[in-house]
């Protein structure tokens, strides 16, 4: 009986070891698609900031 039980406990260990793996890939996943995100609203307001900065010394010459 107790070479079952370790038996069920182990993979119940594993089982536990699997589901943790699962959700750190999950959130590397989320944690990269969020720096491409940010990265690319950076840029935008970059850009953005650029053109109204340009069209705002266009008007005052």
């Amino acid at each position: 009986m107790k070479a079952y039980d370790d038996t069920k406990k182990a993979k119940h260990e594993q089982a536990k070891q699997r589901s943790l793996e699962a959700i750190d890939a999950r959130l590397a996943r989320h944690e990269k698609v969020t720096r491409i995100i940010l990265t690319l609203v950076l840029i935008s307001a970059g850009l953005t900031l650029t053109l109204l900065a340009t069209h705002l010394i266009d008007l005052s010459n």
